[in-house]
C-alpha cells in the first residue's frame, strides 16, 4: 500500500486553480486510489470472514431453490 503525505488539496475547489492542473490531481488521485483497490482485491479473505461468507452463500442457495 502507498501512502502520499503532504497532499494539498485546498486548490481542488479553488475558482483561481489551474482547470487542467485540478484534473490532474483528481486523474493521479484516481489512479492511486485504482491501484490500493487492485491491491486490496488480490489479498485472500480472512480465515474469520470466510466462515461468514459460506454463511451467506448457503442462506442465498436455499433462498433460491
Amino acid at each position: 500500500m502507498q501512502l502520499v503525505f503532504g497532499a494539498d488539496w485546498s486548490g481542488l475547489n479553488s475558482r483561481s486553480g489551474s482547470s487542467s492542473m485540478n484534473a490532474n490531481i483528481l486523474s493521479n488521485f484516481g489512479l492511486g486510489l485504482r491501484g490500493l483497490y487492485q491491491d486490496l482485491t488480490k489479498e485472500p479473505v480472512p480465515d474469520f470472514l470466510a466462515v461468514f461468507i459460506r454463511e451467506l452463500e448457503d442462506r442465498e442457495q436455499r433462498a433460491n431453490r
